[in-house]
C-alpha cells in the first residue's frame, strides 16, 4: 500500500521474486541484462516498423528505452516490489505502459501513477462477465454487497488505486477468507475496470441531475472552519489553517493509503483545492477550474479562461485557489480578472476587470469572502505597479471599494514617498489575506516596494509596502496598518496569510494576529488596534539587532545592499514565504515552513526598467537556503521544536495543516509527512513526486477523514 512500509534498500545482495524467494546477486544480475537485451531489441523492431506490442513514445525509441530500462534497474533493485517480473515485463510493453513512465522519471509513487489502459467498453463489458463468474456470488451484482462488502461506490478498505485492486484479484485477502480468483492478468486489469464502472455510475447519475453546492457565510466565518469540509483558502477566514477533525492520530497515521489520485497537464499546482458539498473544486494554472466528485476523483465540470500571450509574469503561470458562497465559485485570472462561475455547472455569469494587464497586473492568489464582499488582490510589483485591494459585489461583481496600498497625494502615507516613486511604487496584494466578522475587519498583508533592491531612489518608509492593513470590510477604509520592514530593500514582503487567534497574555484574553515575516521576526499584534505585543527572530539574521518598544527595527550599519554586493540573512526568498503556517489554538503553538538562508545583495546607482519591463534595481543572488519546520509559542515566539524534512534544500515545499487529532502535515522534496504537534516527530512520510508546494487540506468522505494534497501535476487524496 502507498505510504506503508520502505522500499528495500539498493544495497540488498537480493531480490525478491513473486513467491518470495530470493534471487542470488549473479542470477539477479542475468535476468536484469537478458530482460535490458530483450526490451532493447524490441524497441528496434518496433522503431523500423516490425509488429510487436511495444509502442515508442512521442519522444522517440530512445527515450522509450532509456525509461524501461531504467524500470528494470528498479526492480532489479528491489524497489518495485509489488510487481513480478512477467507483471512488469507486460506492463512496461503494453501501450502506454501503464503509466510506469511517470514513476521512473517524476518518482511519483507506483501506487499513484500506475494507470491501466484497459478502460474501452468491451474491457468493461468483459470485466463484467468475469466479475459475474468468480465474485458477484459473495459480494452480488452489481457489487452491492452479499456475504462480502459492497463494491458499488468508493471508498475500499484495501485502496481505489489500480494497483491495489489488482493486488487484490492477484493475491486474494486471505485474512478474510477471500482466495484470489483462477483469472489471468488481462482478465484482473478488466474487472478493474468494471469495478471503477461501478465506483463512478454514481458520479454520473448525479453529474445527470446536477450537483447541489450551496455554502452559506457563516459556514466560511466558523472558528477552525467546518470540519466535514474545507470551504476556503485557509479552511476558515482566519487563516488558522486547522483542522478539528481528529480521527487521524499520531497512532494511526501510518495506515493511511490512497483512495484516489487524479492527473492533470500543464505545468504544476501551487493551488489549495476547495472541498464543499460532495465536491472539490482546484484551479490548474494558467487560469482554469475543475470540480471533481469527492469521492471518485472524477470531472464534473472545466472552465478555461483564454490569456493573452504577452503577459508580465513575474514568476510563471500560477494560481494558487479560489473561493466560493452559496452556489457561486470565483477565480481570479492572469490576465487580472475577477470572474464568477456556477459552483454546480461552470457556467460563466460574470467576469470583471481588476486591473490592466498591460500595465504589468496580474492575479495569482485566492479571493477571499468577507461579509457581504469578494475581495481580491493583485501582483505585479516587479513591474512598477501602484498595489491596489478590491472588494466586489458577489451577485453582481460590481466593485463596491479599492484601497490603494501605494498611497496617492490626498491619502494617509503619501508624505513616506519622495521623488513621485509612489507612482511606481509596487506593494502587491498577491496573497490571501483573513478576515474577523466580529470586528468586520479584513486584514491583507501588502508586498515589496519598487524597484525592491534600490531604496535610494524611494527616500522613505513608502508605506503601506511590507505591511499588514486592517481596512473595514464594507467601505475599504483604513483603520490601522502595521510596518514590518520599513523602506524595505531586500524583497521582504509581507506576502503570508495573518493568523487570527485568540490567545491569553499575561493572564488577559486578548485577539491577536500571529505573523512570522518574510524578513525573520514573528510577532504578535493586538488585531483590534495594530498594537505591537511581542517580536523575536525565529531564524538566523544580521540585517537588524532586534526590535525596538514600538516593533520597528533596530538596524545595523551598512546593513543594506551595495554596488559590490552585502551577504544578508535571511535570504531572498525570506525566512517564510506565500506558503502558509498553521496554528495549533488547542496546543497555543504556531508552525512555520521556515527557511535558513542568505544572499548577497547588489543595487545599482541608476535603476532603469529593463527590456522586459522589469524594474528591480539590481539583484540578489541566493547562496544557501534550507527548509526547516519549526513550532512557536503563539505568544512570545519561542521555539518549542523544529524539524529537518528530508530533501531540505531549495527544493519545493507547502504551507502546513494542523489537526485537532495532534498531527501537522507538510511536503517538501517531493515527500508528504506528518508530525506530532507536541514533539515534532515524524509519524509518516510517503514519496508523491513532483513538486510539492500546495499545502494538504482535511475533510471527511463517507463519514471518515481524509487528507488531499497535490503533488506536481496530480491531486492525491489519502484517508484510513
Amino acid at each position: 500500500m502507498i505510504g506503508r512500509g520502505s522500499p528495500r534498500s539498493r544495497h540488498d545482495r537480493s531480490v525478491q521474486s513473486r513467491s518470495g524467494r530470493s534471487l542470488p546477486r549473479r542470477a539477479r544480475n542475468v535476468l536484469l541484462f537478458a530482460a535490458c537485451t530483450a526490451l532493447t531489441l524490441t524497441a528496434v523492431a518496433s522503431y523500423y516498423g516490425y509488429s510487436t506490442s511495444f509502442v515508442a513514445s512521442d519522444d522517440g525509441w530512445r527515450n522509450s528505452v532509456s525509461w524501461r530500462l531504467r524500470l528494470l534497474a528498479r526492480k532489479a533493485g528491489g524497489q518495485v516490489p509489488d510487481l513480478s517480473w512477467p507483471e512488469l515485463w507486460e506492463m512496461a510493453n503494453t501501450r502506454g505502459g501503464f503509466g510506469l513512465e511517470n514513476f521512473v522519471r517524476n518518482g511519483v509513487s507506483l501506487d499513484g501513477s500506475l494507470l491501466s489502459p484497459h478502460t474501452t467498453d468491451e474491457d468493461v463489458a468483459l470485466g463484467s462477465r468475469v466479475f459475474a463468474e468468480h465474485c458477484a456470488e459473495c459480494h452480488g451484482r452489481p457489487g452491492p454487497g452479499r456475504k462480502a462488502p459492497a463494491l458499488d461506490q468508493p471508498g475500499y478498505s484495501r485502496g481505489d488505486s489500480d494497483l491495489a485492486i489488482y493486488k487484490v484479484l492477484r493475491n486474494g485477502i486471505p485474512a478474510a477468507g477471500m482466495a484470489a480468483p483462477a483469472i489471468t492478468a488481462l482478465e484482473r486489469w478488466q474487472v478493474v475496470a468494471y469495478l471503477r464502472d461501478l465506483q463512478t455510475a454514481r458520479t454520473r447519475r448525479r453529474q445527470g441531475s446536477t450537483p447541489h453546492v450551496n455554502v452559506a457565510a457563516r459556514q466560511l466565518e466558523m472558528t477552525a472552519g467546518t470540519a466535514d469540509e474545507w470551504p476556503t483558502h485557509s479552511g476558515s477566514v482566519d487563516g488558522q489553517r486547522y483542522s478539528t477533525l481528529a480521527e487521524v492520530t499520531p497512532a494511526n497515521v501510518s495506515q493511511l493509503r490512497l483512495l484516489w489520485s487524479r492527473q492533470f497537464s500543464g505545468a504544476g499546482i501551487e493551488s489549495t483545492p476547495l472541498v464543499a458539498d460532495g465536491m472539490m473544486y482546484i484551479t490548474l494554472p494558467p487560469s482554469t477550474v475543475m470540480a471533481l466528485d469527492v469521492d471518485s476523483g472524477v470531472i464534473v465540470w472545466t472552465y478555461s479562461r483564454s490569456l493573452p500571450s504577452d503577459l508580465s509574469l513575474c514568476c510563471g503561470q500560477v494560481n494558487r485557489g479560489a473561493a466560493i458562497l452559496g452556489d457561486s465559485l470565483f477565480l481570479g485570472t492572469l490576465d487580472g480578472h475577477l470572474v464568477a462561475l456556477n459552483a454546480n455547472t461552470g457556467e460563466l455569469l460574470w467576469e470583471t476587470m481588476v486591473a490592466d494587464p498591460r500595465d504589468g497586473y496580474t492575479i495569482t492568489g485566492a479571493p477571499l469572502v468577507s461579509g457581504r464582499s469578494v475581495v481580491i488582490g493583485t501582483a505585479g510589483a516587479e513591474y512598477g505597479i501602484r498595489g491596489i485591494l478590491d472588494a466586489y459585489d458577489p451577485a453582481t461583481g460590481e466593485r463596491q471599494w479599492r484601497f490603494n496600498t501605494i498611497p496617492g497625494p490626498d491619502e494617509t502615507g503619501h508624505e513616506t514617498w519622495e521623488n513621485e516613486a509612489w507612482r511606481t511604487g509596487g506593494g502587491s496584494t498577491w496573497v490571501t489575506g483573513s478576515y474577523d466578522p466580529s470586528l468586520n475587519l479584513v486584514y491583507w498583508g501588502v508586498g515589496n516596494p519598487a524597484p525592491p533592491f534600490a531604496g535610494h531612489v524611494r527616500p522613505g518608509d513608502n508605506l503601506f509596502t511590507n505591511s499588514v492593513v486592517a481596512l473595514h470590510a464594507d467601505s475599504g477604509r483604513l483603520a490601522w496598518h502595521f510596518q514590518f520592514t520599513p523602506h524595505d530593500e531586500h524583497d521582504w514582503d509581507s506576502a503570508q496569510t495573518p493568523i487570527l487567534a485568540n490567545v491569553t497574555i499575561d493572564g488577559r484574553a486578548r485577539r491577536v494576529i500571529c505573523w512570522p515575516n518574510r524578513n525573520g521576526f514573528y510577532y504578535v499584534l493586538d488585531r483590534v488596534t495594530g498594537g505591537f505585543v511581542a517580536g523575536v527572530p525565529f531564524i538566523d539574521l544580521n540585517w537588524a539587532r532586534g526590535l525596538d518598544s514600538g516593533g520597528r527595527p533596530v538596524l545595523v550599519e551598512n546593513g543594506g545592499p551595495s554596488a559590490q554586493g552585502r551577504l544578508t540573512k535571511p535570504g531572498r526568498n525570506g525566512a517564510a514565504n506565500w506558503q502558509n503556517s498553521a496554528f495549533d489554538p488547542d496546543r497555543g503553538l504556531v508552525f512555520v515552513p521556515a527557511t535558513e538562508g542568505e544572499t548577497v545583495y547588489t543595487n545599482t546607482p541608476a535603476p532603469r526598467r529593463g527590456a522586459s519591463g522589469r524594474y528591480l534595481g539590481s539583484a540578489a543572488m541566493a547562496t544557501t537556503a534550507t527548509h526547516v519546520v519549526r513550532a512557536l509559542d503563539a505568544t512570545t515566539g519561542m521555539k518549542r521544536w523544529e524539524y529537518f524534512p528530508r530533501y531540505p534544500e531549495d527544493v519545493g515545499y507547502s504551507g502546513l495543516l494542523a489537526t485537532r487529532g495532534g498531527l501537522v502535515f507538510g511536503a517538501t522534496g517531493g515527500f508528504l509527512f506528518a508530525l506530532e504537534s507536541a514533539t515534532g516527530t515524524e509519524r509518516w512520510t510517503v514519496p508523491l513526486g513532483g513538486e510539492t508546494e500546495a499545502p494538504p487540506i482535511s475533510f471527511t468522505r463517507h463519514g471518515r477523514q481524509a487528507l488531499a494534497v497535490v503533488a506536481g501535476r496530480t491531486v492525491f487524496v489519502f484517508g484510513l
